[in-house]
C-alpha cells in the first residue's frame, strides 16, 4: 500500500424488507437502537441506522414500495436478496465536511495503488450522493465503487466483493452522530464489527481480490494469509479490532459479518430471526475484547 492514509471502516449495508421500516417485527427491533435515516436522493431507497460506538455503522437499507421495477433492476443492490449483507464501505480520516480536496487527493492514491495491481480491477472517480434526514437536514457525500476493465470497458465487481468509498462533503457527524447519548447503546451489546468475511465465486476471482484487498489496507502480502486490519474511527478503546478476511472460492458469492459485544450475555451466540418464507437474518457476537 503506497498511501500514507489508513483507511477506516465507514458503514456495512445490510438490505431488508420496506416493512421492517414502517413496521418492524419485535425481533428485529430487540436487536439495536435504531437511528432515523431517511430518503435517498434517487427516491428508490430508504434506510434506517444502527450506529455503534466505535464510530462505524449498519446500514439497513430498502426499496421504496411502488417503485418502476426497472428502476430497481437496474439499481447497483437492485438484485439482492432481502434479509443479507450486501456490501459495506470505507472511508478516510479527516472526511468531515471541509470539502473534499485532501480527501480527494489521498483517494487517488489508493485508485493508483489498486490500478498498480495489474489485477485489471479499479476504483472508478467519486461520484456526489446524498439523501434527507427526517428533519429536514440535507446530506451530501461521494462514492467511488469498484470496476474491472475489460479493454476499456467497465464491468461493476459485485456488490459487497470489494468495499466501495463513501467521503462526507457534508459533516460526517450530520450522517453518523453515533457519539449522541444513548444512540449507540444497543440491546446486544454491539461495539463494532470484528470480521468482514468476503468469499468470491472463483479462484482467479479470488487472487484478484487479495491483491485489490493488499494495495487497500496494505500489509506484507506473502504474510498476510488474505487477512487484513480493519480500523475504525474510535475502536482502539473498545475492542480488539475487527479484521476482512477473504475465504477460498465457493460455489456462490457471499459478504458476511460478526460483531464485537461488550455483553457477555451474547458472546458467542447468534441471534435474529425471519426475514422471509426462506430467509433468516443472524449476527454472530464475539468478545469485544
Amino acid at each position: 500500500m503506497i498511501q500514507s492514509v489508513v483507511p477506516l471502516l465507514d458503514h456495512i449495508v445490510v438490505l431488508i424488507p420496506h416493512s421492517f421500516l414502517a413496521s418492524p417485527p419485535q425481533w428485529f427491533v430487540d436487536l439495536f437502537t435504531y437511528f432515523p435515516g431517511g430518503q435517498h436522493a434517487d427516491r428508490l431507497t430508504e434506510n434506517t441506522l444502527v450506529l455503534l460506538p466505535d464510530g462505524s455503522y449498519i446500514e439497513f437499507i430498502a426499496f421504496v414500495p411502488g417503485i418502476d421495477p426497472e428502476k430497481r433492476e437496474g439499481h447497483k443492490w437492485g438484485k439482492a436478496r432481502e434479509g443479507t449483507v450486501i456490501d459495506w464501505a470505507l472511508t478516510l480520516p479527516g472526511s468531515a465536511g471541509d470539502g473534499l480536496g485532501e480527501q480527494t487527493r489521498a483517494f487517488v492514491k489508493i485508485q493508483e495503488a489498486v490500478r498498480e495491481t495489474g489485477t485489471g480491477i479499479i476504483y472508478g472517480d467519486l461520484v456526489a450522493g446524498g439523501r434527507h434526514r427526517p428533519d429536514g437536514q440535507q446530506l451530501k457525500w461521494a462514492v467511488a465503487g469498484a470496476y474491472r476493465d475489460r479493454d476499456g470497458s467497465r464491468e461493476a465487481v459485485d456488490p459487497g466483493q470489494l468495499p466501495f468509498w463513501c467521503l462526507d462533503e457534508t459533516k460526517r457527524e450530520l450522517r453518523v452522530p453515533y457519539i449522541k447519548p444513548g444512540v449507540s447503546q444497543h440491546p446486544t451489546g454491539a461495539v463494532g464489527v470484528a470480521l468482514v468475511s468476503v468469499t468470491p465465486d472463483d479462484q482467479a476471482e479470488a487472487e484478484r481480490l487479495d491483491k485489490a484487498y493488499g494495495a487497500i489496507l496494505g500489509g506484507d502480502e506473502a504474510e498476510s494469509d488474505s487477512i487484513w486490519d480493519l480500523k475504525t474511527l474510535a475502536g482502539e478503546a473498545l475492542h480488539a479490532g475487527g479484521q476482512v478476511r477473504l475465504g477460498a472460492a465457493a460455489d456462490k458469492a457471499r459478504l458476511s459479518i460478526s460483531l464485537f459485544t461488550g455483553s457477555g450475555a451474547f458472546v458467542g451466540k447468534k441471534v435474529g430471526g425471519k426475514v422471509t418464507d426462506d430467509v433468516s437474518l443472524e449476527f454472530e457476537f464475539i468478545a469485544a475484547k
